[in-house]
């Protein structure tokens, strides 16, 4: 089996009748002897489950520079409603490795320098509009409601947050970087 990333930039080939599990789960593979009834089935523990309730949550968990952006914006409205703004007006990136692209000449995503296929672009570069789009409507739909601008921010976050993983790592919006 092939597990990829939306944008097909993570490739692992995962062979055999077992695989590693994934946050509390098992990965197993039935034993028909049908081809067409063979399938990968997954059983999920306690911790497992609750992971995936989880995850189900319109409110994802925020980054640090996320919580402390609203902080920040939480004791000047003008400076959120700045901020919400930009964040709905503006158009997402890609956000490439600089030192990767100095140094090698290579294209590497800047939060898991993964290498930036033709491909992936290609993907990035039809889904990017369509996520601005719906993000501006959100904006404007608040502001038409007289949300207050930090929930407006508030709000524009848990939607970035709430796109595709692929989406997260090339644009780092929403995106957890590992520490070292």
């Amino acid at each position: 089996m092939i597990v990829q990333s939306g944008y097909g930039v993570l490739a692992n080939i995962v062979s055999g009748k077992f695989a590693r599990p994934q946050q509390g789960g098992n990965v197993t593979r039935s034993e028909s002897t049908e081809p067409e009834n063979t399938a990968d089935r997954v059983t999920l523990s306690s911790a497992g489950k609750a992971f995936a309730a989880s995850e189900g949550n319109a409110e994802k968990t925020r980054t640090a520079a996320q919580m402390h952006l609203v902080k920040a914006a939480s004791s000047d409205p003008q400076s959120a409603d700045k901020i919400a703004r930009d964040m709905a007006y503006g158009s997402t990136m890609i956000g490439y490795d600089p030192a990767s692209l100095f140094e090698k000449g290579e294209r590497r995503l800047a939060t898991t320098k993964q290498l930036v296929t033709d491909e992936f672009k290609e993907n990035f570069q039809k889904e990017a509009p369509i996520i601005d789009a719906r993000r501006r409507s959100l904006y404007e739909a608040e502001k038409a409601k007289g949300t207050d601008p930090l929930e407006i921010l508030n709000k524009l976050i848990d939607f970035d947050n709430s796109q595709s993983s692929s989406y997260r790592e090339a644009t780092g919006l929403g995106y957890s970087f590992p520490r070292n």
